[in-house]
Parts: C-alpha cells; sequence; structure tokens
C-alpha cells in the first residue's frame, strides 16, 4: 500500500519526457512534471482555509517527482512547521520529530523553561545563584541543540547514512545552523531514498503572500547556508557555494 503522502498525477503525464540528469536545486528552470505536480500541492493548500492566515507570512513548499514500481508519483513538503505541526496529512513528514511530546527534546525543553522561571524567581534575592543556574541553562541548551543534530540522519542516494554534525563538520568545518534538516527539500529526498524511489526531478515554491525577497507561486533554489551541505551529501555533490 502506498504512503499517503506519495500522489499520483492527475493529469496525463506519459507524453511528457523525463529529465536526462536530476534538478540541480540551487540552479534550475522547474520542469514540466515539477509544474504539474506544483499545482496540484497549490491545489490542495488553496482548498483549506485554515491555513490563510499563517500563509499571510508566506511559506516555501516543496515538489519531487519519483519513479516507483507503479509509475511517476510524486511528493510534497513544506519548510519548517504548518499549524504547528511537522505531520500534516499529504506532507512527507519530518526527518525527525522534535515535536513528540514524550520525547527527549521536548522533555529538555520544558526542563530548560523551569530553568529560567526559577533564574526569574531568584535573581533578586541569590545573585550567585542565578549565574549558577544561567551558566547550567547554557549547557544543556547547547547540549540538546547538539543531541538534536545528531538525530537528523540523513540519507543518500548510496544508501549511506550520516547525521548533520558529521556533514556540517565535513563539508564547513562548522556546526549546522539552527533548522537545518527541516527544509522542504531534504525531507522530500530523505522519504525518496528511504522507500527506494528513484528522484527524477525536484522543484521548490513560495505560496501564501508576497515577501520582501519572495513572489507567490515563483520557484526559487534551495538555501545555501542550512541545505547546501546536506544536499549535496545526499546527491553527491560538492559542497561548494556557487560563485
Amino acid at each position: 500500500m502506498e504512503p499517503t503522502y506519495l500522489h499520483p498525477f492527475h493529469e496525463d503525464v506519459t507524453t511528457i519526457a523525463l529529465p536526462e540528469v536530476f534538478t540541480d536545486p540551487f540552479h534550475y528552470e522547474p520542469h514540466a512534471l515539477c509544474k504539474l505536480a506544483a499545482h496540484e500541492v497549490q491545489s490542495y493548500i488553496d482548498a483549506h482555509p485554515l491555513w490563510v492566515e499563517e500563509l499571510q507570512q508566506g511559506k516555501m513548499f516543496g515538489v519531487l517527482v519519483v519513479e516507483t514500481p507503479d509509475g511517476l508519483r510524486f511528493l510534497a513538503a513544506y519548510s519548517g512547521l504548518l499549524q504547528g505541526r511537522n505531520d500534516l496529512p499529504y506532507f512527507v513528514p519530518a526527518v525527525f520529530d522534535l515535536l513528540d511530546p514524550v520525547g527527549h527534546f521536548k522533555q529538555e525543553e520544558a526542563a530548560i523553561t523551569e530553568i529560567n522561571h526559577i533564574i526569574n524567581k531568584v535573581e533578586a534575592e541569590s545573585q550567585q545563584r542565578a549565574t549558577a543556574l544561567r551558566h547550567e541553562r547554557k549547557v544543556r541548551s547547547q547540549a540538546l541543540q547538539d543531541w538534536v543534530f545528531r538525530q537528523f540522519v540523513m540519507l543518500n542516494k548510496k544508501g549511506e547514512a550520516k547525521d548533520l554534525t558529521q556533514i556540517f563538520q565535513e563539508a564547513r568545518h562548522k556546526a549546522p545552523p539552527s533548522g537545518a534538516g527541516e527544509c522542504a527539500a531534504p525531507k522530500l529526498l530523505q522519504q525518496a531514498f528511504l522507500h527506494h524511489w528513484h528522484p527524477v526531478a525536484m522543484a521548490e515554491f513560495w505560496w501564501g503572500a508576497d515577501s520582501a525577497d519572495r513572489l507567490r507561486g515563483h520557484y526559487y533554489p534551495a538555501c545555501e547556508e542550512k541545505c547546501r551541505p546536506i544536499l549535496s551529501f545526499m546527491l553527491g555533490t560538492p559542497a561548494k557555494r556557487r560563485l
């Protein structure tokens, strides 16, 4: 049984020629199949009035066309969260679920928040204790961020796996930025490689209200800072920044 986030095309695509090579996520013209998939995703989004207010800020979405044993299908994803969720039906799931209410992240996040409350209470009474608590908060926050990066284990087209800490250390010799692994493109490719679907073409588009540097319905390359090292590993391409 196909996952609910693997979608057939509603239009006949048998006459559309497949691209000879996979999309360069940082420099591309969207393939005709991606445009058809994006149109279906946009119609789906617009059919959900509860998302209208949030999309006044605009959001990046992505589509990935894949070859499966049953023919061409497409996947859809959004960057970050939508309606405070990373698991909305129709879209691919997150690489790692940070929102699990009984998971380590939410539990430790709650503990750090409690430290903040305690600092506010004791600051006027004991500067020494408040300083110690701030240090504890800093150490635990950094440890939690490091833990998060290790949970995002990305797959590549060869079936190899590396977490974000490994990927960024090898590519940039520094820690990953916050939010790495939560953009649309890595989420799409992760599901393709996880299920052994062959990626055909990919595109990302802005939907919702226009922003200072994004226009509704326009296609954009993947982000450099968060995505280039990840996508370079996943696709087996050099991680150099384009000039």
